[in-house]
């Protein structure tokens, strides 16, 4: 029976922050719910070359049965699952070696993260960007999003005996989709949140919404669509937030223009910059 490498917490993450979920276990034999053959002799865990730069620094955090645990060598890090996992909770990679998914990711990482931890991580997850704190921009955008926030909602209720599921459900009830960074993300949760976490209960509003242009708009903007930051649709509210240090000419007219054609349309908007973020 051949052995597994289940790569969870930390790692996981660092994993997902640089890689779109491609394929799902759906069922079947492969829908792998029992550590029972995860590694266990330090041959057998020499046996996997995993690439530091897929999990981010060593050691690579790894899931290990809570009943007779290995002993792993230094450059794992081995966590304790005490249950039997969720159906459709690891992805392959690679012979022998799995990551948890997103949703089971973002309940481990929760164990350890504050409320407000939590929120951002669920909302990056959610979102379409990935923190990169390695990196000289220390993000990067991305064209789709790790989680559904619905669907991780439907996830955490389902699941039980799970350490961090409570914090992860308490946090998803405000989580939703749509942020395009961590600046973003910040503003929602001042603007949204409900007055006991330190909000202003602004409401749920949809995030960078899709504007199609009409042919006078497209003249005007040149280009075919818009996506608001932020946008109240039944108050006709778009709030905008601009962290550009230095406005140039060029990115000031092209926001004027932009607001004009939003305004044209019945909003009302409004833009909040870095230093009002932070007052």
């Amino acid at each position: 029976m051949s052995v597994q490498l289940f790569v969870s917490h930390g790692s996981a993450l660092e994993y997902w922050r640089t890689n779109p979920p491609w394929y799902v276990l759906e069922g079947g034999e492969r829908d792998i719910r029992s550590l029972r053959n995860c590694a266990r002799t330090l041959e057998e865990f020499r046996a996997f070359s995993v690439p530091s730069s897929e999990f981010g620094e060593s050691p690579v955090d790894i899931l290990v049965p809570a009943s007779n645990p290995p002993r792993c060598p230094n450059r794992f890090a081995a966590h304790k699952q005490r249950h039997q996992l969720p159906h459709h909770a690891l992805y392959p990679l690679w012979d022998g070696v799995h990551v948890v998914s997103p949703e089971l990711c973002f309940v481990q990482m929760c164990q350890s993260l504050s409320f407000a931890g939590a929120l951002e991580l669920g909302m990056e997850l959610c979102g379409t960007y990935a923190l990169r704190p390695r990196s000289p921009e220390g993000m990067a955008s991305r064209d789709y999003a790790l989680v559904d926030a619905g669907a991780l909602r439907r996830h955490l209720a389902s699941w039980r005996d799970l350490r961090g599921v409570g914090a992860a459900r308490k946090a998803s009830r405000y989580i939703i989709g749509g942020s395009a960074s961590p600046m973003e993300t910040k503003l929602y949760l001042l603007l949204c949140l409900p007055l006991q976490y330190g909000g202003y209960n602004l409401g749920v509003p949809e995030l960078n919404p899709k504007f199609d242009l009409e042919s006078d708009e497209m003249e005007i903007l040149r280009q075919s669509s818009v996506k608001p930051d932020m946008l109240w649709r039944d108050c006709k509210l778009v709030i905008e937030y601009d962290g550009r240090q230095h406005e140039d000419e060029a990115h000031a007219n092209h926001d004027a223009l932009r607001k004009t054609v939003l305004e044209g349309r019945g909003y009302t908007v409004r833009q909040i910059k870095r230093h009002q973020l932070y007052n």
